[in-house]
């Protein structure tokens, strides 16, 4: 059975829908848009059921901005779905991106592999595999130290929503709150070459939300205490490949 994939978009960027939409038909692949989340429309009360900004203070380095609170709230809302109606798996896409002809055949695999939580799709910077597994050709399923950030695209179970849903409230952005792994045992891997990357020719829309900056609400103390933390969850590989294969 098919994957479901949903494709965040907001309501005011029919454009990006259509152009993912129309590649992913190209491809042989249906998708459903899921409405997302504008951060700056919240009232503080909405906010304050997502976002806890005394753990924000405490454990991250800087204030959240209204586009990335409106971005985990889009992302926490489809796994939620996800949970709701008991799906297996399910791909979530974000609609600023280019998509490789291999996505069919990314997707195809995706369905012969078990107990995973989360597979990362795409990876703005080329983070190395530490250990990896040779699929169908050309792919390559691996585990890192460093998680990919961004958000761009992946493949999530319904294992994988319920332990990112024991998050809420967050206090992080989700592409920060997902290379923490470790702290909700996300058994988390990728496979390359990635079948998704960011499409530059669109404006980020976090960045059109926060008018093209992020906070810059920080502290030396804050910013060392999440450079502790980070340095600290990268000495931990994100996923057990031999739970992944051998089943």
């Amino acid at each position: 059975m098919p994957l479901p994939i949903f494709v965040i978009n907001m309501k005011s960027s029919a454009e990006r829908w259509q152009k993912t939409h129309s590649r992913l038909h190209s491809l042989g692949l249906e998708c459903v848009r899921f409405e997302a989340t504008v951060g700056k429309s919240l009232s503080e009360a909405e906010i304050s059921t997502w976002y806890d900004a005394d753990a924000n203070l405490r454990k991250h380095h800087r204030n959240m901005t209204p586009g990335e609170i409106g971005c985990y709230i889009s992302h926490m809302r489809v796994w939620q779905h996800i949970h709701d109606k008991n799906m297996p798996a399910a791909i979530i896409l974000e609609d600023d991106l280019i998509i490789e002809e291999h996505l069919s055949k990314t997707i195809d695999q995706l369905n012969m592999l078990n107990n995973w939580d989360m597979i990362k799709l795409s990876d703005n910077r080329a983070n190395p595999f530490i250990e990896s597994f040779t699929l169908a050709t050309p792919l390559t399923l691996g585990n890192y130290f460093k998680v990919p950030n961004g958000t761009q695209g992946y493949a999530i179970s319904l294992s994988g929503a319920k332990k990112l849903l024991q998050r809420k409230p967050f206090f992080r952005p989700v592409d920060v709150d997902i290379q923490f792994h470790s702290e909700v045992n996300l058994n988390l891997v990728g496979i390359k070459p990635y079948p998704l990357s960011e499409d530059l020719s669109f404006i980020s829309e976090i960045a059109n939300a926060n008018a093209g900056a992020h906070s810059n609400r920080s502290t030396f103390l804050r910013n060392a205490k999440h450079r502790i933390a980070m340095y600290l969850q990268r000495k931990k590989i994100s996923g057990d490949l031999n739970k992944i294969i051998n089943h």
